[in-house]
């Protein structure tokens, strides 16, 4: 009788050990189930045009505020200092979810460009709309992509226009000739 009741003893065991784990599995399924989630993008929307008036206004620059597609919109648009160089900065969110950064330095220098197109390298010159662009290619891509893993630049005056971003070449492009249509008009 010993070996039965030790048999016994080691199926309840094997039987209490399932059982646990099922209830285990059954509160967390319970918890991942009907704790309430906020799905909604947390990135808020600006209104770029509206800062960039305010800005203008507040330091006396003319700032190159390009019209963005209907289907872009920005996510941030701020006056920085950098290197003792005062710039404009948009973010932009492109139709297919990709960033898209602009940086304006009114009075421009070489350390601000620098720090702007740091890890990239000058590829190309193209022209795009009139305006001639330089194009500065990561030096080292990272996969997914950075931030700046791509970038162009244009000079006119003492101004300079870097950017930079995710998007793909032809939204780079989009960019490029909103903002040439903008420096001709300003």
């Amino acid at each position: 009788m010993s070996s039965s009741a030790s048999e016994r003893r080691a199926k309840q065991t094997v039987r209490n050990l399932i059982l646990s784990l099922g209830a285990t599995l059954g509160v967390t399924l319970l918890i991942v189930l009907g704790v309430p989630r906020d799905d909604s993008n947390r990135i808020s929307q600006v209104d770029y045009v509206a800062i960039a008036n305010e800005a203008e206004a507040s330091i006396g620059q003319d700032l190159v505020v390009p019209e963005a597609p209907t289907d872009w919109w920005s996510n941030a648009a701020r006056l920085e200092r950098e290197l003792g160089v005062d710039s404009w900065y948009v973010g932009f969110v492109t139709a297919n979810n990709q960033y898209l950064g602009l940086s304006q330095a009114w009075e421009s220098n070489p350390s601000w460009e620098a720090l702007m197109l740091q890890g990239n390298w000058m590829e190309d010159e193209v022209e795009i709309a009139g305006l001639k662009w330089e194009i500065w290619p990561a030096l080292k891509p990272s996969n997914p992509p950075a931030s700046r893993d791509y970038a162009m630049i244009t000079r006119f005056g003492n101004n300079a226009v870097v950017i930079y971003g995710t998007a793909s070449k032809a939204d780079f492009e989009l960019l490029a000739e909103a903002i040439a249509r903008e420096v001709s008009n300003g």
